[in-house]
């Protein structure tokens, strides 16, 4: 059987930066102050201890875990997977790709990768990673557990959301996977990660994710989330999400969770009854997550949020122009901004919003009049970011008939760099407006007043990242870009390594708590 034995593998470390490979998030360590935990590898980690497969998990990045030593590991273990599975993200495919070979060397077995590339340019990507055998696209879990089943790889076909490599020649996916367990899968196997690596700033803290919904019916043109997921809202259900809060405030003594949905309040209806069970269980937890300014017009529903325990709510405002936004497909009112921002922080939540600069249609004056509207909507947190042309979105099919596109550079996209030039706008204007709209935001006497202790809390949680932020920020220093072409620094164990323990089948009626 293909799975008799597998390989979940987050990649290591790229020339020394963390990234994050999680669903639409393929971002650098130092952009939020944090790596999110591989939560779709923990998920299949789950399904596949259900299915009583026989398996290892490891997140290389977290681990500071050099894929050298992974191999020599599992030599000395005596566990010689059947069947290798990585995520990866367009700024790191290429680095990911020639750690992944390695392992592919040392094991002589298929090589399969899943991500937001592999979702929105699946052909791109496996001409990118030749030593890779598939690319999943779409959502990954049901692929990988048919794949499992297999006799071999050589019946990879049958798996319809797998674009495959046979021979010389590459052939296309026939569906978009769409996971058919969602709403009754397992609890994530966070036993199987060092979870004291991953904390929130600010807060300083463990925390877990729970997967909200699936699927977003917005149609934002320089987003990858609906490529993976598809434009259906899919919803678990409030107890079953309540349930994993409480799994794992028990089992793990964690009382923060990301709730990671594209939008979690998107349908207030059912998220008033997930937080009314939150409320009625007296759990005492925090949460944050991802909304949207019009779903958070009501204040009795925000201020249900903060009684459930919601302490801070990310938003995509992107732009000032109204016409920017119309652009982006981004529907959004400006009163709705202003009337979300207030009903939040009357409640005692945080807000904290996002902006794009420099998508096509943007100018220097239209990116200057989004930075002092920032100012005047005045969330407590803002982050500006350079508008990126991932492959696969109509925003990148846009840049390339237009011209704007100079560069197809895939590890320079992400917000380290802009690639897009039109309108007066080059790299180097866009990203001096960024460090200039950020410095216009933070050192505000108002804003410091408010948050003195939010900026004493972030140096002692998050102080490196801070300092490297600041100096950046003040001085202009580039970021490397996620290229395989610089030679990767040693493995250095900063603390000591995490065992990843041998997982073996288990009897059928041995399943994790449902959630």
């Amino acid at each position: 059987m293909l799975g008799r034995r597998v390989l979940l593998f987050n990649p290591p470390l790229v020339n020394g930066v963390a990234f994050t490979r999680q669903g639409r998030c393929q971002e650098r360590e130092e952009v939020l102050g944090t790596t999110k935990p591989p939560y779709s590898l923990a998920l299949l980690a789950a399904l596949l201890r259900q299915r009583g497969v026989e398996f290892r998990f490891v997140d290389q990045t977290a681990e500071r875990l050099s894929t050298e030593r992974l191999i020599g590991q599992l030599q000395r273990e005596g566990f010689s997977p059947t069947l290798l599975v990585f995520c990866s993200s367009t700024p790191t495919l290429d680095a990911d790709a020639i750690e992944a070979h390695k392992l592919k060397l040392a094991f002589g077995v298929p090589l399969v990768c899943f991500g937001p590339q592999a979702s929105a340019a699946p052909q791109a990507s496996m001409e990118r990673a030749p030593d890779v055998d598939a690319m999943i696209v779409g959502e990954p879990e049901d692929a990988v557990l048919e794949l499992v089943g297999l006799e071999s790889f050589d019946h990879a076909d049958r798996v319809a959301s797998l674009t495959i490599r046979k021979g010389g020649t590459i052939v296309a996916h026939r569906s978009l996977g769409a996971y058919a367990g969602f709403a009754t899968m397992p609890c994530p196997a966070w036993d199987l990660l060092p979870l004291e690596r991953y904390r929130l700033p600010l807060e300083n803290t463990r925390y877990l994710i729970v997967e909200t919904s699936r699927g977003c019916p917005y149609s934002c043109d320089f987003c990858v989330a609906p490529v993976i997921q598809g434009h259906k809202f899919r919803e678990r259900d409030a107890v079953a999400l309540v349930d994993e809060i409480e799994d794992g405030r028990k089992r793990f003594g964690i009382d923060h969770f990301y709730l990671w949905g594209d939008t979690v309040t998107l349908n207030a209806k059912s998220f008033s009854r997930f937080c009314d069970e939150l409320i009625a269980r007296k759990l005492n937890v925090r949460w944050f997550g991802n909304g949207r300014a019009d779903n958070l017009t009501s204040p009795e529903f925000v201020a249900k949020l903060r009684q459930s325990g919601c302490w801070m709510l990310s938003l995509g405002i992107e732009s000032e122009s109204d016409d920017v936004r119309r652009d982006m497909m981004k529907k959004l009112e400006r009163e709705k901004i202003r009337q979300a921002i207030q009903n939040l922080r009357t409640a005692g939540i945080k807000s904290f919003a996002f902006f794009i600069f420099g998508y096509p249609g943007d100018t220097p004056e239209s990116i200057e009049r989004t930075a002092a509207y920032a100012r005047e909507i005045d969330p407590d947190f803002a982050n500006f970011y350079p508008a990126v042309p991932y492959p696969g979105t109509e925003m990148y099919e846009k840049c390339r008939r237009d011209g704007m596109l100079v560069s197809d550079d895939w590890s320079k996209m992400e917000y380290s760099y802009y690639l897009l030039k039109g309108n007066g706008l080059d790299e180097a204007v866009v990203m001096n407006a960024i460090r200039t709209a950020t410095r216009q935001f933070f050192v505000r006497p108002s804003w410091m007043a408010r948050h003195a202790f939010d900026l004493v809390r972030l140096v002692r949680s998050s102080g490196p990242l801070v300092w490297h932020a600041a100096v950046r920020l003040v001085q202009g220093a580039r970021a490397q870009p996620a290229s395989p072409s610089m030679p990767l620094p040693p493995a250095v164990p900063a603390a000591p390594v995490h065992r990843v323990e041998f997982v073996r089948p288990a009897p059928r009626d041995d399943q994790p708590p449902q959630g």
